[in-house]
Order: structure tokens, then C-alpha cells, then sequence
């Protein structure tokens, strides 16, 4: 089915037509109040300079009726290609189709409500874009949008008055089979608030040594289009149980707490822990075996916020002496690298990485053997290069110590 460019299509008030074929529509497609278009075809295109209106004056300020999105055993796919200042979108969707409904072209936007019945929306690297006072309703743990589990990627992007007492909830997850939503509470000027999530937790936030022991597997990405020095933000965030580092997992009960990266020192922060809650972000009953936390943000709200949840305790380095190089020649001295002072009580991880941040060594366990020697596939057993390495400490649960040693011979 194909609209044209200067052409009409619409569908009166209370109807309710189905669309068997693919749609392109280059021209006007009219939703009116409580009428609803089933869309079974597989490609849904808004060309550029297309509309879908209302029952408004304007077409794009009324309540407008729902198309829902209803393929049955293959994934179906709305390519937008307009841009989102001449976008003015749907009016409301409806996700029924359990095999997903995929983005593709530009931004998506949502005038009204997009509400989930089966199935995800797949980002695809693109953002959904819902319009102010807009609802999203019928989310779940098999009903949400998926950002992708890369740094970067779609979002979803809600629009806050700075003023609403109810959290904007954003039903996200990395993907189609792990949800980790987030629910915001802000108050500040009036903006738009973008999330995405992805796995890992790296040492700088985005990119570098991934620490996916000590913390849930997950960052979550919380963007403001505006500063406002005088903004706080709450957020609540909800992860799954079997996402969970075995560090983080063997000690949530009595330490767990939304960690929060530093750009200014380049670190993630450590506080006091907090509850561990039921995974009740679903707007049809709890998650199981999933776990909400909250953490509070009351001054220096920046514009590029990442969190995740961690276990790790205060810096305990003081407690040893950690050598910054040996040299493995066999002559007796410095031929390992010994952390001096270490009890038979401790639980002492490493991880050892060349300039490449390739790993090159590896013990769980350690007890001061490392000689400059690999272990990681490709070099077991193999004398490492002189030069500059990269390592990660993990003393108990405390929080990890990263720093360099040099082999030299």
C-alpha cells in the first residue's frame, strides 16, 4: 500500500481496518480518535515529508487512534525518514508481535502513548523519542525497548517538565533477553532525559579494563540535554540476579550500592551501601530474581551520568606493598611480583594486560607467583615481553587496585 505525495489516507473515528501489505506512505495517513490500524505487513516507511494526523486542526495535537504493529512470525520494521524537526510521528502504537518490531532510518517519535502488548522494540541503534506528557504502558521483563549492549547505540528519550511528582519510567534492556530498566526522578528546568544500557563495567566508564566481578554487568547511561546546576535526580535501578559478578553476588546482601563514575577524577565512586528491593519497574507485577536500587544525585548533576551496582569497599592498598616492576632473571632478586604483607586469610585476584589491554595473566587466587610468564591462550607457559603492564588487584572485596609493573630482565 502506497500514499503518495500530495494524497490521503483515512481511517474514521471508531473504525478498524487491517493492512495486510507494506506501507509507504509519502503522504497523509489519518488516525483518528479510538480508530485503529493493524498493521500485518512486514515494512512500515514514513517518507520524507509524509504525516500521520489527527483529529486535530493541526493533526498533530489531538489524541489520534492506535496502529498496531500485529505480524505474526517474522519481525516487522518502521523505517522513519524524516528528521525529528519535521517529525511529528504516530500518534499511538501498539507492540503485538512476539517477534519484535526492528528500527530503521532515523528516530522514531511518539506523540501520545506506545504501549506493549508482545514482543520488544529493537533499537537498532536508533532513539525513540517520546513526546512531552506522553505515556509508555504494558512493559515488562518479555516487553521493552532493547538499546543494544554496546557504549554507544539507541536510547530512549522521555521529555520532563522539571516538575512531575511521578518517576519517567524507561523500560530498557541490552538485550532481548535481559531487561534492566530505569525510573527517574527530576526536578530541575525542563528538558529531555535520554537512557541507554550496556554491558560491562569498564574502568573509564566507556572504555578500558572491564571489572565485571565486583559489579552487576551492566552501565546504565543517563543524558540531559540541559546543565542546571540547581537540578537533583534520583534514580531507581533494576537488575537482573543472574547478571551479577560473582564478587557482587557473594556479598549484595551486606554491601551492595549504585556506583557512580567521576569524570573528574576518572573513577567510579564508593558510598554506603543501600536495600536491595524487589524488580517491581514492570507495569504487570514484580520481575523474579530481580532487584531495584536507588541512589540519589542532590548536586553536580552532569550532562553524560553513568551508574552501575557494586560491592567494592574502600582501598585498602595501604595494608601492603604492592612492586612497581621485577625482573624474572633468575638471580634471586625481584624474579616475582610479590605483594608484600599478604595474610593466608586474604583472597587476592589479578589480572595482568600488555599495551594492547590483551590479557596476559590471570589468577583468582593468588599467592605471589607471577615470574613473567603468561597464562591466557596464545601464551601459556610463554616469557612475556620486557616492557610496560597494566594490572588489576581485587583484595577481598575491597574496591580494585589498578597500577603498572615493568618487566625488565
Amino acid at each position: 500500500m502506497t500514499v503518495v505525495s500530495g494524497e490521503s489516507f483515512f481511517v474514521h473515528p471508531d473504525a478498524n481496518v487491517s493492512v495486510f501489505s507494506d506501507i509507504t506512505n509519502s503522504g497523509s495517513i489519518g488516525s483518528h480518535r479510538n480508530s485503529t490500524i493493524n498493521f500485518l505487513g512486514q515494512r512500515w516507511i514514513s517518507g520524507a515529508g509524509s504525516r500521520i494526523v489527527d483529529e486535530s486542526s493541526g493533526g498533530a495535537n489531538g489524541i489520534g487512534g492506535a496502529i498496531r504493529f500485529a505480524g505474526s512470525g517474522m519481525p516487522q520494521y518502521i523505517n522513519t525518514q524524516l528528521n525529528i524537526s519535521a517529525n511529528t510521528g504516530f500518534p499511538n502504537i501498539s507492540i503485538v508481535n512476539s517477534s519484535n518490531v526492528i528500527l530503521e532510518g532515523l528516530d522514531l517519535v511518539v506523540r501520545n502513548n506506545l504501549t506493549f502488548e508482545s514482543g520488544r522494540v529493537i533499537l537498532n541503534n536508533r532513539n525513540v523519542n517520546m513526546r512531552l506528557n506522553s505515556t509508555i504502558s504494558g512493559y515488562n521483563q518479555n516487553r521493552y525497548f532493547v538499546t543494544g549492549a554496546g557504549v554507544s547505540g539507541g536510547s530512549l528519550i522521555r521529555k520532563s517538565t522539571g516538575l512531575q511528582q511521578d518517576p519517567l519510567v524507561f523500560p530498557v534492556g541490552t538485550s532481548a533477553s535481559s531487561y534492566t530498566p530505569v525510573s527517574v526522578n527530576y526536578s530541575g528546568v525542563a528538558q529531555d532525559i535520554k537512557v541507554r544500557v550496556f554491558d560491562n563495567v569498564y574502568d573509564k566508564a566507556t572504555f578500558g579494563i572491564s571489572d565485571n566481578q565486583n559489579y552487576v554487568t551492566k552501565t546504565w547511561n543517563v543524558n540531559v540535554s540541559s546543565l542546571d546546576p540547581r537540578s537533583t535526580m534520583t534514580v531507581h535501578i533494576q537488575h537482573n540476579g543472574s547478571e551479577e559478578g560473582s564478587q557482587f553476588a557473594a556479598n549484595k546482601n551486606s554491601r551492595a550500592y549504585i556506583s557512580r563514575y567521576s569524570s573528574s577524577i576518572e573513577k567510579w565512586d564508593i558510598i554506603s551501601s543501600s536495600i536491595l528491593t524487589p524488580g517491581i519497574i514492570s507495569s504487570v507485577g514484580a520481575v523474579p530474581n530481580a532487584y531495584v536500587s536507588t541512589r540519589s544525585v542532590t548536586s553536580g548533576l552532569t550532562q553524560n551520568e553513568y551508574f552501575s551496582k557494586s560491592v567494592v569497599s574502600d582501598n585498602v592498598l595501604s595494608n601492603y606493598r604492592v612492586p612497581a616492576g621485577i625482573s624474572p632473571n633468575n638471580d634471586g632478586l625481584n624474579d616475582k611480583f610479590v605483594i608484600e604483607n599478604l595474610k593466608s586469610t586474604d583472597k587476592v585476584g589479578i589480572e595482568i594486560y600488555n599495551r594492547w589491554q590483551s590479557l596476559v595473566y590471570k589468577d583468582p587466587n593468588y599467592r605471589n607467583t607471577f615470574d613473567g610468564i603468561g597464562n591466557q591462550k596464545g601464551l601459556i607457559n610463554n616469557e612475556l615481553p620486557d616492557g610496560t603492564y597494566y594490572y588489576i588487584l581485587n583484595f577481598n572485596s575491597s574496591k580494585p587496585v589498578t597500577g603498572y609493573i615493568v618487566i625488565n630482565r
